[in-house]
């Protein structure tokens, strides 16, 4: 299986909104725990196609649309976070994704962290799985903070 990552683009813009929607994506996600609207998603996704400190990243596999990799640089730290289509995962596409993004950014951005909810066992397999370490755990926000350095 070859995924094929790009940034993502104008024409992006529905398929995300669809996936920014879906049940489990909102269940993990850290900042919001409810569905988004399409002008609250067209607006940070314009945001973040055309931002200098954010990379948006659309990946594909056989030109089928599966997954979402965005990459946040906060403090000198490259937090990464991702999504799987819902009809593409438990297949080890996540962890694929991931661990060709971060060869594809190794030398450049090579401090990369990741803050996951600690009932998202996926996500939390994938990233130990990747080399990464537990930093921190904050108990009352139930969230792991994973970090990769020196790659």
């Amino acid at each position: 299986m070859s995924l094929s990552i790009r940034k993502a683009k104008f024409a992006d813009l529905m398929k995300t909104y669809d996936w920014a929607n879906d049940k489990e994506v909102i269940k993990n996600s850290i900042n919001r725990s409810t569905k988004v609207s399409l002008k609250e998603h067209s607006e940070w996704f314009n945001k973040n196609i055309d931002s200098t400190t954010n990379d948006l990243f659309i990946v594909s596999l056989k030109n089928e649309k599966i997954g979402l990799i965005r990459i946040d640089l906060i403090k000198k730290a490259y937090f990464i976070s991702y999504l799987v289509d819902k009809k593409k995962r438990s297949k080890g596409l996540g962890y694929q994704m991931l661990n060709k993004i971060i060869k594809k950014y190794n030398g450049s951005k090579n401090n990369f962290k990741a803050r996951v909810k600690k009932n998202n066992y996926a996500s939390n397999s994938i990233f130990l799985n990747l080399g990464f370490k537990i930093k921190y755990t904050n108990n009352d926000k139930n969230i792991i903070l994973y970090e990769l350095k020196n790659l």
